[in-house]
């Protein structure tokens, strides 16, 4: 299928590039480097890295649209 040096991460290196990322959010441009860089030489550590971010960006805006739907709610309630 890939050769081994090119194996995607495993669940548990994504869940600790997760909470690596919930303490330094910088590493979202190191995803997009790594994602570039080795885009060629290793397509499926790319896209795996790649998703990291992605998953991330998708857990950061599923809060945004809760803690919105919550103010709207509350704002909503208090004005009846």
């Amino acid at each position: 299928m890939f050769p081994p040096s090119d194996a995607p991460l495993t669940s548990g290196q994504r869940f600790i590039l997760l909470i690596l990322t919930l303490f330094f959010p910088v590493l979202l441009v190191m995803y997009i480097v790594a994602f570039f860089w080795f885009r060629d030489t290793y397509p499926q550590r790319a896209r795996s890295i790649a998703g990291v971010g992605l998953t991330f960006m998708q857990g950061v805006l599923l809060v945004v649209v809760v803690a919105v739907a919550f103010q709207f709610l509350a704002a909503l309630f208090v004005r009846s």
